[in-house]
């Protein structure tokens, strides 16, 4: 253990002394002369290592993109002999104007950094890289003074945590990627690129219930697992993906900030989960409407307290989830990003006795540069359901409205004003909730 914590902290040192960062794959940074590609479907901040999916390792990032200009200096440099430092800070600012027992005001904010080593410099290895991510968390938590099921931000996640770290491996000129090390099943799996124009944690970065019944799903800060998962592109639009997880509950929950490396503390075999993805008009030379639909399946045979008694215990469940995108609006004709896109999700777990939400859904509607002048700006308006088990306690069931627009300073700073309606089916209506807040994302 303390071999694994001493390589934990040299990791985040090395981190922190090339400035800042928190990636997932080996990122390049575009040469001083060459203007960077054209984001990827889903990429549109590539150096924004916060929730970044892990397909977007790859995609260059200009320097425009970034705050510390003063630094460009020491990231080509590290780029040269492949490590590539990325950084950002997020921070919220909310008050519930209406519901709960008191009216208050709640800050959270994560500075996430991190860094990764394209091997394929560094020894010569084509296509190995490694990545090592480091949060740190501030701040209060505002779902838990207004008694919600769904948490109206994310970022709730006081003290340092040792994030991912992990090998990956790319294979037949990328088709099939394999990462093995400590990983989270929320970072790979179960999610779409619009989810991150919300601000609440019930569909950013994925559908609030498939954490919320298995606390191993949840991605960092704080959870991470051992584990391995595989992605093979079948076809440029057929993507399919798989991967096994550890159970250790106290490594989900942070343990030891993040470097409880322990297999089994009371849990038992492994999180199984298999996803295949439908990408479609997403090339560059494609002139239909680009979109994306996902579909997965996942199994726990880990043992879980059972929610009529905590002593009663009730082995493994089986879930699924059902999610798709599309742009149904493109003013500006094929190439261009600005114009609507609605999306839907949905998720079952199989287990009333042991899941607190064994139903959830939503939907919604993003708008980005609704006004012609501030094409990059984004407006979206969402709602969920987290439908409660039938052990749950009473008043559990609870839907949230979300309207946010998210102001573009430029590449590197955006604002987020928004506004959130939580009620409860059961409970009198003075006891649902509006949530008014703003948000700060920052790369570094």
């Amino acid at each position: 253990m303390l071999r694994f914590k001493i390589a934990a902290i040299t990791l985040i040192g090395v981190c922190l002394s090339a400035s800042a960062s928190y990636p997932a794959g080996a990122q390049q940074i575009a040469p001083a002369n060459q203007p960077p590609e054209e984001p990827k479907f889903g990429c549109p901040h590539p150096a924004n290592p916060h929730r970044r999916p892990r397909e977007c390792n790859d995609a260059v990032f200009g320097l425009d993109e970034t705050l510390a200009g003063a630094w460009d200096p020491v990231r080509r440099a590290a780029q040269r002999i492949g490590l590539t430092p990325t950084g950002s800070y997020v921070g919220v600012l909310q008050t519930n104007v209406t519901g709960g027992q008191h009216q208050v005001w709640s800050y959270a904010g994560q500075l996430s950094l991190a860094i990764t080593a394209d091997f394929s410099e560094l020894i010569k290895t084509p296509g190995l890289s490694a990545y090592a991510g480091f949060s740190w968390g501030t701040g209060s938590n505002l779902g838990g003074s207004i008694d919600s099921v769904i948490l109206t931000s994310g970022l709730y996640a006081p003290s340092f945590y040792l994030g991912e770290m992990y090998l990956q491996q790319r294979l037949l000129q990328k088709k099939i990627t394999i990462l093995a090390g400590r990983l989270a099943v929320a970072n790979g799996f179960a999610t779409l690129p619009v989810f991150t124009n919300y601000v609440n944690y019930g569909i950013n970065p994925n559908p609030f219930s498939l954490g919320a019944n298995d606390v191993t799903f949840f991605g960092p800060p704080t959870g991470t697992e051992w584990g391995a998962q595989a992605t093979y592109a079948v076809t440029p639009s057929i993507q399919i993906a798989a991967g096994a997880f550890n159970t250790n509950v106290n490594s989900a929950n942070g343990e030891d900030h993040g470097t409880d490396f322990t297999l089994q503390e009371g849990n038992k075999g492994v999180l199984a989960i298999a996803e295949l993805d439908y990408l479609y008009n997403q090339r560059a030379n494609s002139t239909g409407k680009p979109g994306q639909l996902t579909v997965g399946y996942l199994h726990s045979n880990n043992s879980f307290p059972s929610l009529v008694g905590p002593t009663e215990h009730s082995d493994g469940y089986s879930g699924a989830y059902l999610m798709g995108q599309q742009m149904v609006f493109r003013p500006d004709g094929p190439g261009t990003s600005r114009g609507a896109t609605v999306w839907g999700s949905w998720a079952l777990n199989s287990k009333d006795l042991i899941s607190p939400i064994p139903l959830f859904w939503g939907a919604g509607l993003s708008y980005e540069g609704l006004i012609p002048a501030r094409k990059n700006d984004v407006i979206s308006v969402g709602v969920i359901r987290a439908e409660a088990s039938k052990y749950a306690p009473p008043k559990s069931t609870e839907q949230l409205l979300e309207l946010n627009y998210q102001w573009s300073h430029s590449r590197f700073l955006t604002i987020t004003p928004h506004g959130q309606y939580l009620w409860k089916e059961e409970t009198r209506d003075g006891r649902n909730a509006t949530v008014l807040g703003i948000q700060l994302s920052i790369t570094l």
